[in-house]
């Protein structure tokens, strides 16, 4: 992917900054969701431009510019089938990580349990890594994949579901807290009865318990009702129940420097989410912003050892385009 050095420069959108590195971060994302795309292509598989991208698209015809991520989401038949063709198809440098992925480490290496597609950083050097992804230093760089699943048209199977979602979610939260206060074995004895399993307890136990989680959500699929949801979402926001029809067509809609497919119905999901969704209304993420931030101090550190003597941004476009090595 091309883009031209005044895509990377400081501006202002809508009264908000958006600094350099944040430029490079929406780079480095369109990056991973061009092999995404690729796969998707191949395999005949359709994915949606979901949440705040689907909002950006729309309205500005890109990143919102107080957004950090890109948000997808893929109707469940197909997600399973990218989830089980993905480790062929994935070039070199990249995996899969989150609740499907064949290590610990990539399961950790997940903002959310869903699939997740990132640039793993053991299968590149330093220098590659920052001119693939524009000079964005950051280790990681991926993509979330939620899954779209059926919404039963019985209101009080919709609830059962629902709860033992949130159960299996609240207890991975609390985890800690409950160890600490010696009672997680009786809460995972408790989620065990109310979804009938037995839980093996061991090292993956908390990816077995996201599994569960994830089976209960598709456990509809299959079932040609007429609504459709993002259970993550919809556990907590009601608003997050779609109709299965708004899905049924693609339209094309520019994003950046790209094309990103969105439900040619995006009117009704965006007023069904959002409400007057044209008006910008200033709000961050769930996760903290930028996501990089936590690493930005072992950035710093790794500079002052190269015996660079720069800002960091000069360090990036140096990095990125071949005039410096690490």
């Amino acid at each position: 992917m091309i883009l031209d050095n005044n895509f990377f420069k400081r501006e202002v959108r809508c009264g908000f900054e958006i600094d350099e590195m944040m430029k490079r971060a929406w780079a480095a994302q369109m990056e991973v969701l061009t092999v995404i795309d690729k796969i998707c292509k191949k395999n005949g598989l359709c994915y949606f431009a979901d949440a705040g991208t689907l909002l950006g698209a729309v309205r500005h015809q890109g990143f919102i510019p107080w957004d950090d991520d890109i948000d997808i989401s893929m109707l469940r038949k197909d997600y399973n089938e990218l989830i089980q063709i993905m480790p062929q198809e994935l070039p070199r440098g990249f995996v899969i990580a989150g609740m499907y992925a064949d290590s610990e480490r990539l399961r950790q290496a997940a903002f959310v349990p869903q699939l997740r597609v990132i640039a793993d950083e053991t299968l590149w050097n330093f220098n590659a890594y920052m001119q693939y992804f524009h000079g964005f230093p950051y280790q990681r760089v991926g993509i979330d994949i939620f899954p779209i699943d059926t919404v039963p048209e019985d209101k009080e199977l919709a609830d059962l579901q629902k709860y033992i979602i949130r159960s299996g979610i609240i207890l991975l939260r609390d985890w800690a807290v409950l160890e600490k206060q010696q009672l997680l074995g009786t809460r995972l004895e408790e989620y065990e009865q109310l979804c009938n399993v037995k839980i093996p307890r061991n090292d993956g136990i908390k990816n077995q318990i996201w599994k569960i989680v994830d089976a209960v959500c598709a456990l509809y699929e299959g079932e040609q009702t007429e609504e459709v949801s993002i259970y993550q979402y919809w556990i907590n926001t009601e608003s997050y129940c779609l109709k299965r029809q708004w899905y049924e067509d693609i339209v094309y809609l520019p994003f950046e420097n790209i094309e990103i497919p969105a439900p040619r119905a995006y009117d009704e999901v965006l007023t069904r989410l959002y409400g007057d969704y044209m008006i910008p209304v200033q709000g961050m993420a769930e996760h903290d912003y930028p996501f990089y931030e936590h690493m930005e101090q072992e950035l710093k550190r790794q500079i002052a050892n190269s015996g660079f003597d720069g800002t960091v941004e000069e360090f990036c476009e140096k990095v990125s385009k071949g005039e410096l090595y690490i």
